[in-house]
């Protein structure tokens, strides 16, 4: 059984023009009304309570509840109704004298003092209330799972004859799609809801290096960016000095990848920003190894 933290107290109104509050055979919280009433959405009208899709929450016996949970549906009268995923077999007795071109049968759960409790499947004409638009910032986090990025080409110089104890030169071959920024397409999950675009800008890179024998298995160190593309006047912005020869490596050399970490932003088609607080960083596998042969120095006499 799942529960989202509710506690209701059942007690009758004190009113005697007010609906009376009372525990159902099943536990759950229903309404008498000194009369019938009838299921929302059915052939016989509409009770109070309603769900309505226009706010994120209801209010139901004093309490504030959702009026949507996505694996419960919408909310109506204590109840959740959500659509029956497959639809009953027409000949099922759930549907009644009811067909498929009516309306359709509906998973109903009610709360509970410690949660819900599932009430079967009733025949609804009609929705309770559609499901509401996703908040811009879920829509966003959609749209982040779309951004592809690169595969890198790393480098180091020297590549071949570095020395232990002179620092390696390292860098990520230029690539726009690789290092970003980086956008999504256009996002819209429903109909009249935002279109959202995230884009994702370089924060750092995260280098793992298999360091060998005597050291734990892998070390890890952060350059501010890609890296400077070596030349001979300048000055590296990534390095990594080792200490210790490459030759009982596998390979007789040192294995290095890369992680990109990127803060991520997002905005409405329409240029307003959007909350990601909590997912405004993001990272990705550069899925690259780079092999770096580092020798002992040797002296001559």
């Amino acid at each position: 059984m799942t529960g989202v933290g509710l506690t209701f107290a059942v007690v009758p109104s004190a009113s005697a023009d007010g609906p009376v509050v009372t525990p159902c055979a099943d536990r759950t919280i229903c309404v008498s009304d000194h009369g019938s009433t009838t299921i929302p959405g059915s052939a016989g009208g509409t009770s109070g309570g309603g769900g309505g899709s226009g706010s994120s929450t209801c209010t139901w016996q004093g309490h504030e509840v959702p009026c949507w949970i996505d694996n419960r549906g919408a909310f109506s009268a204590g109840c959740y109704y959500i659509e029956s995923v497959p639809q009953p077999l027409a000949t099922e007795t759930v549907w009644g004298t009811h067909t498929s071109a009516e309306g359709k049968i509906y998973d109903k759960s009610c709360i509970l003092d410690d949660g819900f409790v599932p009430n079967g499947q009733v025949f609804l004409a009609r929705p309770v209330a559609a499901r509401p638009p996703k908040p811009a910032r879920e829509v966003a986090r959609d749209a982040l799972e779309t951004i592809k990025v690169g595969k890198p080409v790393l480098r180091a110089a020297p590549a071949a004859d570095a020395v232990v104890g002179s620092p390696v030169w390292l860098w990520v071959e230029p690539d726009r799609n690789v290092t970003g920024p980086l956008s999504s397409p256009p996002l819209r999950e429903d109909p009249g809801g935002p279109e959202v675009v995230a884009t994702i800008t370089l924060k750092q890179v995260r280098w793992t290096v298999d360091d060998g024998p005597g050291t734990a298995p892998f070390q890890q160190f952060v350059c501010k960016d890609g890296g400077a593309v070596f030349s001979k006047d300048g000055a590296p912005t990534c390095s990594r000095l080792f200490t210790q020869s490459s030759a009982r490596m596998k390979d007789k050399a040192y294995t290095l990848s890369v992680q990109f970490d990127w803060v991520v932003t997002a905005r409405t088609t329409d240029n307003t920003p959007i909350d990601m607080t909590g997912i405004s960083t993001w990272s990705t596998p550069g899925d690259t190894v780079l092999s770096v042969p580092v020798n002992e120095v040797q002296v001559l006499n």
